[in-house]
């Protein structure tokens, strides 16, 4: 048997999701037989941490890609879905997509956000965040946003975003925001790099291996490196367009056909070994 494991979510932040008894399943049926695929090295070891039974020798990491269909959008298609989603007109903005919910930091990242541009008088940026939604998170997260006075015009709640328009409001931002408190891959920062946005993303969990040097990565509780960060990419268009470059350059490092050739020489390998045991070959 081979299985996959993405992240320890219910177990490292248990105190937002409560209990799981899905992933205590899980927990409970892993063994020392079997073999395990993770979706990232950072994801391997804490359930190793967590699975001692786990045969180092029969887990292995597998990163994830993603779609062919994130590419840089044209003008008129980044025009069109600025329209779609009431992004304003004569202004820029940085995105964010994710489930509203606690894990993804979404608050300081509004805050340092606000901060920013207070900071340095800015009013032609907004801040842009799109995605599904945890009920109880998101009436905090609009109480936070309505207590911001004559600033909360800045924060644009754009709610589920449809695949097809995902590119052209990765194409159209100034940057990604990412800021998790932890991520057992984290696609949307590799799917914002193959589009051309350059990305900001937290220095924890798996985020390192999926960004690498190609983007600016930060202490996710500090709100000071979250303003510094977006002070450089906002006032420093040529190291901006130096991270779109190397972003662009990282992401083609990821795809399904290395990630499906790893899981099957793997499968093969193990199954070789389990034929060879009993004097038989592939």
């Amino acid at each position: 048997k081979f299985t996959m494991l993405y992240d320890c979510i219910p177990h490292i932040l248990s105190d937002y999701y409560g209990e799981a008894p899905g992933f205590a399943s899980l927990i409970k049926d892993i063994n020392h037989d079997e073999f395990y695929f993770a979706d990232s090295a950072s994801a391997m070891f804490d359930f190793i941490k967590i699975c001692p039974q786990i045969d180092l020798k029969k887990i292995t990491v597998t990163h994830l890609a993603c779609n062919d269909k994130f590419k840089k959008s044209d003008f008129d298609m980044i025009v069109n879905i600025r329209r779609k989603y009431n992004i304003p007109d004569g202004k820029k903005y940085i995105f964010s997509l994710c489930t509203l919910d606690p894990r993804k930091n979404l608050i300081r990242a509004v805050k340092t956000f606000i901060q920013f541009v207070e900071k340095h008088c800015i009013d032609d940026l907004v801040f842009v965040l799109g995605g599904g939604h945890l009920e109880d998170f998101l009436i905090k997260l609009k109480s936070f946003i309505a207590d911001l006075g004559i600033c909360k015009d800045k924060i644009i709640l754009i709610g589920y975003v449809e695949d097809d328009d995902v590119s052209a409001l990765y194409s159209g931002a100034e940057w990604f925001v990412y800021t998790s408190q932890y991520e057992g891959f984290g696609l949307p920062p590799l799917e914002a790099m193959r589009c051309g946005c350059p990305v900001i993303t937290s220095n924890n969990s798996s985020l390192p291996e999926v960004v690498g040097d190609a983007g600016i990565m930060i202490d996710y509780d500090s709100d000071e490196q979250h303003v510094k960060a977006y002070e450089d990419y906002y006032f420093n268009p040529s190291f901006r367009s130096e991270y779109i470059q190397k972003g662009l350059a990282r992401s083609q490092m990821f795809s399904w056909e290395k990630c499906v050739d790893k899981m099957v020489n793997k499968m093969k390998q193990s199954l070789d070994i389990k034929y060879k045991e009993k004097g038989k070959f592939l």
